[in-house]
């Protein structure tokens, strides 16, 4: 009985409970900086990038689908049509054109040079 009238006068761990929860809040609040941070910083570079001088350089004009993993892509760059095929592990430049060519009819020429049955 002595016993547990001296566990009763003894300080409790809840006198240590302020600090603790304000450290805690101290914590809580430098994790929500550091993300916000992070957040802000993934915003700025995805903004710098899109205005990036070089990615204006290279424009997709046309994209035809030759197999399950092989694909002929029609680029300008520079002023100039590049027809490329693109096949896992190998990018091969297949034709430069000096001119700009019409994209539009593009997909029906690739498929009538194939031998396509749906080709005009």
């Amino acid at each position: 009985m002595r016993a547990a009238g001296l566990l009763l006068l003894m300080p409790l761990p809840a006198a240590a409970a302020p600090s603790a929860l304000a450290a805690s809040g101290q914590m809580l609040v430098s994790l929500l900086l550091v993300v916000g941070l992070i957040g802000g910083l993934f915003v700025v570079l995805k903004r710098l990038q899109a205005r990036g001088g070089a990615a204006g350089a290279i424009r997709v004009l046309a994209a035809q689908s030759l197999g399950t993993r092989e694909r002929a892509v029609l680029l300008e760059v520079a002023g100039r049509q590049v027809l490329i095929g693109v096949a896992p592990g190998r990018v091969q430049t297949l034709l430069v054109l000096d001119g700009p060519a019409d994209a539009a009819p593009f997909a029906a020429a690739l498929d009538g040079a194939r031998g396509a049955p749906g080709a005009a």
